[in-house]
């Protein structure tokens, strides 16, 4: 929860500590990369105003802990100077994880730029309660996907083309779930098992095995905490421009459907996950 200020407004990013003196200051870290003259900064602000160091957050932020309650604003306001954001708390869109699939050897999306993108559109936007947005390169999942309010993850769709294939079982080898599998007919991929990983298509000598959609797949209504949901998954994959459009349709529909201090998932599960998908025209199909 954000601290209250002297004019009884919660300050964005500035949280109480347990002891009730000191205040914790949160930054917005953008897909956590942050360059050296802002490591810099946050240090400098760190031996002024706390106790010389700095916290990691789950969601890739950076915390500057036991700064006195009166000197809050000064240390923000360098903060701020120096191009940091200060936020990620309260009912809003908080800090947006997303992994390195952009330069991740099995990454299939750029995770940064769809971060940067979303970060830039919907960072701090006012919702009924807190909303978490998880990007994930590809189905290792790293960053738990399915934990997130709204979730992405790269995916590709293989295709075979077995007239090219020399039937090496190379494929096979790399599957590590079992969806590939040599017949009479040739080699199959089982599409009920496969996850859309690539791993085959990487290890196919002759290009029998190629990619036949590749984008984000989404998942509606995850959360982790006292109570743990797991998102479900809606059909088909969204390049990252519908994949932003998409996150702004979702933002609205939360904003007039839920009940105050209503999370994400809970709105779905009362409204239901089919109609929510139907109102929200999400008409890809696999």
């Amino acid at each position: 929860m954000s601290e209250k200020g002297t004019n009884n407004k919660r300050i964005p990013g500035c949280i109480m500590q347990r002891d009730k003196n000191y205040r914790v200051i949160r930054l917005r870290i953008l897909a956590g990369n942050i360059n050296g003259d802002q490591m810099k900064k946050i240090s400098d602000i760190a031996e002024k105003y706390g106790r010389g160091y700095v916290g990691l957050t789950t969601r890739l932020g950076i915390e500057i802990p036991w700064v006195p309650a009166d000197s809050v604003s000064s240390a923000i306001q360098e903060l701020k100077d120096a191009g940091l954001v200060v936020g990620s708390t309260g009912a809003t869109v908080r800090s947006i994880v997303a992994c390195k699939g952009t330069i991740c050897v099995y990454g299939l999306g750029d995770t940064q730029l769809l971060c940067r993108r979303l970060d830039e559109a919907y960072f701090g936007l006012a919702v009924p309660a807190k909303f978490k947005i998880g990007i994930v390169g590809c189905p290792n999942n790293c960053a738990k996907a399915q934990l997130n309010d709204l979730g992405f993850m790269g995916q590709c769709v293989p295709k075979i083309e077995n007239d090219k294939c020399i039937e090496c079982e190379a494929c096979i080898s790399a599957c590590k779930v079992k969806a590939i599998a040599k017949t009479n007919g040739g080699i199959e991929i089982n599409r009920s098992k496969c996850i859309n990983c690539g791993s085959c298509i990487c290890q196919c000598p002759t290009g029998a095995l190629s990619v036949e959609r590749q984008g984000f797949g989404v998942y509606l209504g995850g959360r982790f905490g006292r109570e743990y949901r797991m998102g479900k998954r809606v059909k088909g994959l969204y390049t990252i421009e519908e994949a932003v459009e998409l996150t702004g349709r979702i933002l609205d529909y939360y904003k007039n459907h839920a009940e105050p201090k209503e999370r994400f998932g809970d709105m779905v599960e009362r409204l239901g996950f089919d109609n929510v998908v139907a109102q929200l025209g999400m008409s890809h199909t696999e």
